[in-house]
């Protein structure tokens, strides 16, 4: 069995009216497997099956940010209420020291599981480290954090990674490397193909957040398009052993009205025999200790 870790950036849960891509665009397959559509309202939970909203304020006042967002998702740590603020772009010394402890992949890896970051990772980025023109999200740092390589364009050249852009469409337009779109549902099977091999695959897409913040010329309608058909390739591909996990960090994508983050839920949703783990989840940080129960793995006391 293997536990599909998908975490979208900016993805939470709107309002049922046209503010919302989900409401306003069809999602045939997400719709099809759910009942209903992606809204505040979301709540089923059957055999292999539980879809609700979780909340990503943790109790702390203002808007949920992605540096404490994130780290609390993959960790299980409340960070926004241990450093008393939500704090936005990327992790600061506190939270660094907290996902080098608490890390996902780090606790799966320790406890004997194969695991592994899918993203492939441009050689350009990780020049702009060296320079000091860029910093690593959380996502790199749980990765990191857990001593694993990094995949790139030559695993994503063989389907053994998947970009963050899982259309491969924003390739020419940021930085110049020519790579073939791929369609949504492909990506999806690649990603699902990985659980062959691993145990517990962690994957990072931030196309909801940099849509929603108006950051890239796709329109809301090609994402509800593009992710929905993402996650059909994904879950078609999975075998009746697998789970796919899907969480996100704070609510943008979801509300036309802004461009900014929304204090809204964001969607947990987990399909296959895991689902029964989650159960119990109610907020964020609820996540990471359910995936690593989902593996057997003791979640520990945070």
């Amino acid at each position: 069995m293997a536990v599909l870790f998908v975490f979208l950036d900016g993805f939470g849960l709107g309002r049922p009216d046209d503010s919302n891509p989900f409401w306003r665009y069809r999602a045939p397959f997400l719709e099809g497997l759910l009942g209903q559509r992606l809204t505040q309202a979301l709540g089923a939970e059957r055999p292999g099956l539980l879809a609700r909203g979780v909340d990503a304020g943790l109790g702390v006042p203002g808007v949920p940010q992605s540096a404490t967002g994130q780290t609390a998702l993959f960790t299980g740590v409340n960070a926004p209420a241990l450093l008393g603020t939500h704090i936005t772009g990327y992790p600061n010394g506190r939270l660094q020291e907290i996902i080098a402890e608490h890390s996902i992949l780090k606790r799966a890896v320790q406890a004997g599981w194969r695991a592994v970051f899918a993203n492939a990772y441009t050689d350009v980025y990780w020049q702009l480290v060296q320079e000091g023109k860029r910093r690593h999200s959380a996502t790199t740092l749980t990765n990191l954090a857990a001593g694993l390589p990094f995949r790139d364009f030559r695993d994503l050249a063989h389907g053994q990674a998947v970009y963050w852009d899982f259309t491969h469409s924003i390739f020419p337009r940021y930085f110049g490397i020519r790579g073939a779109y791929r369609r949504p549902a492909e990506a999806g099977r690649n990603l699902a193909l990985l659980g062959r091999e691993y145990d517990l695959v962690l994957y990072e897409s931030f196309l909801p957040d940099m849509i929603g913040h108006r950051r890239l010329p796709h329109t809301p309608r090609w994402l509800v398009w593009a992710l929905d058909a993402f996650l059909q390739g994904v879950v078609e591909a999975m075998r009746p052993a697998d789970s796919l996990v899907l969480c996100s960090d704070h609510g943008n994508f979801e509300d036309l009205e802004t461009k900014l983050h929304t204090e809204n839920p964001v969607p947990l949703l987990v399909v296959g025999p895991a689902a029964e783990r989650f159960h119990a989840a109610r907020a964020i940080t609820d996540v990471a200790p359910a995936v690593l129960r989902a593996l057997d793995v003791s979640a520990g006391g945070t």
